[in-house]
């Protein structure tokens, strides 16, 4: 994500000071751009974020089989060898 982008909680902006002549209609339309010039925004954001969640998927699931590798490393080093007899204990 970029810091210089809008915060998601940002405030909308109120309308800019339209002239005495310009239409109702004018003013929805140009409300209507902003809305949608924001949706735009907040849809980058979105998908920034889904991005970092993606890799942080991918991140969770070669930790997690760099575990379970080790894991059975360490299982191979604490067994005993399967060829090899305990030496008799001496009674003294």
């Amino acid at each position: 994500m970029s810091p210089a982008g809008p915060s998601p909680a940002a405030p909308v902006s109120p309308p800019p000071d339209t002239a005495p002549g310009s239409s109702a209609i004018s003013q929805a339309i140009e409300e209507a751009t902003r809305i949608v010039k924001l949706l735009k925004q907040t849809l980058d954001q979105m998908e920034e974020v889904l991005e970092l969640v993606e890799m942080a998927e991918r991140q969770k699931l070669a930790d997690e089989r760099e575990i379970e590798s080790l894991r059975q490393a360490l299982r191979k080093i604490h067994q005993p060898p399967h060829n090899q007899r305990e030496p008799p204990k001496r009674d003294g």
